[in-house]
């Protein structure tokens, strides 16, 4: 699309729509839409693509930032754009709800709606819904079971008996008492716990006081239930921060987890989390702006502040609905330094660790992150569980090695990572050569059978490897898909001689990376172990009294010469076959040899 073909924009506020065809493929909003939109053929990255993929445009007019914001979340919702950040799924989580009527009783629903009730939430965790219930069902004696709104019913029923309803539906609860109750459920589900046990325990003396000590029995066993629940379910931080929110956000690549914590009266309530993929072109603010978006839309009840880690595009007209929900002000705050702070820290390190149990979660499941993009790179029919990598250490020709790792479901599998000599060079170094006869070997010798078919080779290296890999595997009568990785660009080489060119942060490539840099590990530590031997084998050979079989018990035990000169007479003499004398002329011959000769052989 260009600009000439943009209708004509105001400079107000409202929502944008990039349309692709019939293809709703963004949606926006503006404080001024022309200057927004037009800004967008000025743009690189995403904004760019949405610009040139988009053939028309449309707009509506909002009468204020909030209005626009609350209308890009109901159009992201009903058109569910593909470059837009998508955070929800079909389900709705679990709310709690105090009904309105004169005797109320406490719901689980997933719908929020305009009826005048109390709703508490959302939860992420069911659980924890179920088990604030259980705690309040089992303490408060609110109805239960006589359905909503309440019905008649001719007689109480078994919670009535047991203490646990104060039987409404026959006539018995006393309106003011039955109020009381649910000003005391409110309390503990806004999180006042503290002020309610205070007011519980003096009904509890003052009950004990008039000698009613049944009633005293039973508020001190109220008081004990919500002390067991709270201490174990709820972490207290700081009763002077009071009521807030406050935000982790982490990211690796396309996946991002932010996570929201609700705290009231000091004490940390519940966590929601959102593990968000696929956005590899997204900004951070742009993510957490979403997350932001879709939560406060239905959340209640809402704090007084809300402390996020960086700052988003939106915050002011998003404080102003907040607001307007709450029906007083709502800040939303970035802290530096202090407590809150230190809040934001707390939040951040388990976004990270709630990221990366994510995503190894994919990983067991053979579902990397990486895997999905890989496939796409590459036009593979599926996604490559089991992908090998090959690469060839040599110095100058000397200790030629060929080097294998492993990684399936995007993980390290370092129990089949292996390394073979490469003995037909002749001291030449041929990189060409090497390659085709590790792969060949791979695929026809004894790890033929020890070792599955992979589903994708990695080589270490540039078009020639990957050519002579391909080769090496037509001779062996196998049909594996191959790409080679460029070291100095970081670009991917097919056999066909296409070049693919991905930014660093590209999942596919950093898995690709990481296996390169896994495989060139393990050969460089056998290439070395090599050079060293032959260094050592050619100082023994000169040394009085060390024989073929002291040798080969050194050659065991030391697999540098600097880790042998480190090593004490009484301790080298002590080793099988040697004695005294034979530790002595060993540490004399090292002597002999300069520190920048006995330590590790560079590679």
């Amino acid at each position: 699309m260009r600009p000439a073909d943009l209708p004509p924009l105001p400079e107000a506020p409202g929502v944008y729509l990039w349309k692709a065809g019939d293809e709703v493929i963004y949606v926006g909003k503006a404080k001024r839409l022309k200057a927004r939109v037009t800004s967008y053929f000025h743009a690189e990255g995403k904004p760019a693509r949405i610009a040139q993929e988009a053939s028309s445009l449309e707009f509506i007019v909002t009468r204020d930032e909030i209005e626009a914001l609350l209308l890009e979340a109901n159009l992201i919702k009903a058109h569910h754009p593909r470059y837009n950040v998508l955070l929800k799924d079909d389900k709705h989580y679990p709310f709690l709800k105090l009904t309105n009527e004169p005797f109320p009783i406490l719901l689980v629903t997933r719908r929020v709606q305009d009826d005048g009730a109390r709703y508490w939430g959302p939860f992420p965790d069911a659980g924890a819904v179920r088990r604030i219930k259980r705690l309040i069902d089992r303490v408060f004696p609110l109805r239960k079971n006589s359905g909503y709104p309440m019905k008649r019913r001719r007689f109480p029923c078994l919670n009535h008996a047991m203490g646990r309803c104060l039987a409404p539906c026959v006539g018995q609860a006393d309106p003011a008492a039955y109020a009381a109750v649910v000003r005391q459920v409110e309390q503990v589900l806004d999180g006042r716990i503290d002020a309610l046990i205070a007011q519980m325990e003096a009904r509890m003396h003052q009950a004990a006081r008039e000698t009613n000590f049944e009633l005293a029995a039973e508020i001190r066993d109220q008081i004990q239930a919500l002390k067991a629940f709270f201490n174990a379910d709820q972490q207290a931080y700081a009763l002077e921060l009071g009521d807030l929110d406050f935000l982790g956000f982490a990211r690796a690549g396309g996946y991002a987890m932010v996570q929201l914590y609700q705290m009231r009266g000091g004490r940390i309530l519940g966590r929601a989390n959102r593990f968000v993929e696929g956005v590899n072109e997204a900004e951070d603010a742009e993510i957490l702006e979403a997350f932001l978006r879709e939560h406060y839309l239905e959340a209640t009840p809402l704090p007084p502040v809300v402390l996020l880690p960086f700052h988003v595009e939106a915050e002011a007209p998003l404080a102003a609905f907040l607001s307007q929900r709450a029906g007083r002000k709502v800040a939303l705050r970035v802290p530096q330094r202090g407590e809150k702070a230190r809040l934001l820290e707390f939040a951040a390190k388990n976004a990270r660790l709630g990221l990366e149990a994510e995503l190894k979660r994919l990983e067991r499941k053979g579902d990397h992150p990486a895997l999905k993009a890989l496939a796409e790179v590459l036009r593979l029919s599926h996604r490559p569980y089991r992908i090998e990598g090959f690469d060839i250490s040599n110095l100058m020709g000397e200790a030629v090695v060929a080097s294998i790792a492993v990684l399936e479901g995007g993980r390290p599998k370092k129990s089949e990572y292996r390394r073979m000599r490469i003995r037909n060079l002749a001291g030449r170094p041929n990189d060409y050569v090497a390659i085709a006869e590790a792969v060949y070997r791979r695929f026809t010798g004894s790890l033929a059978d020890k070792l599955p078919v992979p589903d994708l080779l990695l080589i270490d290296g540039g078009l020639g490897q990957v050519r002579a890999a391909a080769q090496a595997l037509e001779r062996a009568g196998l049909s594996v898909p191959l790409v080679g990785l460029a070291k100095r660009e970081e670009t991917l080489v097919l056999p066909s001689g296409e070049r693919v060119t991905l930014p660093l942060t590209h999942p596919a490539l950093q898995l690709l990376i990481h296996l390169r840099d896994e495989t060139h590990r393990n050969g460089l530590r056998y290439n070395r172990k090599l050079r060293t031997q032959k260094h050592l084998k050619s100082l023994f050979d000169g040394i009085p009294g060390i024989g073929p079989r002291r040798k080969q018990v050194l050659l065991e035990h030391f697999s540098t010469l600097e880790e042998l000169r480190q090593t004490p007479l009484e301790t080298l003499a002590r080793l099988p076959g040697m004695n005294r004398k034979a530790a002595q002329a060993v540490l004399e011959a090292l002597k002999q040899h300069a520190p920048a000769q006995t330590g590790k052989i560079a590679p």
